[in-house]
């Protein structure tokens, strides 16, 4: 049977409120953490909408599995400088798609990783 096919980033914002509404009814967040994370600028959620990967497909299986444990950010595109001229330690950062260098201090990077505000 062929059904209609959902465009996934049409279910995304309502996926995301559906995850962020339990998160709250399970006292795992607070209405502060909601907020916040409802405004965010990339939610970090997403919606697949291909093809499904059968029990039986191992290949698949072996790639879903890559992508789920796969790190948010590539270390290849992080630097540390230590001791930098006005002796404060930092982290340079290549933007995935700006390719533009942005220096962060320790504090402004572990900012920037859990507020989940990157962007460059």
């Amino acid at each position: 049977m062929v059904g209609i096919e959902p465009n996934a980033k049409d279910l995304e914002a309502s996926f995301a409120m559906e995850v962020i509404n339990m998160l709250e009814r399970e006292g795992k967040i607070n209405g502060a953490i909601k907020n916040n994370m409802a405004n965010w600028q990339h939610s970090g959620f997403n919606v697949y909408c291909g093809q499904s990967v059968k029990p039986w497909d191992k290949e698949g299986l072996e790639r879903l599995a890559q992508y789920i444990v796969r790190a948010p950010i590539s270390q290849e595109r992080i630097t540390y400088v230590s001791n930098s001229m006005d002796g404060i330690n930092r982290i340079i950062y290549k933007g995935k798609t700006s390719n533009m260098y942005e220096p962060f201090t320790a504090l402004d990077w572990l900012a920037r990783l859990v507020s989940h505000f990157y962007h460059v």
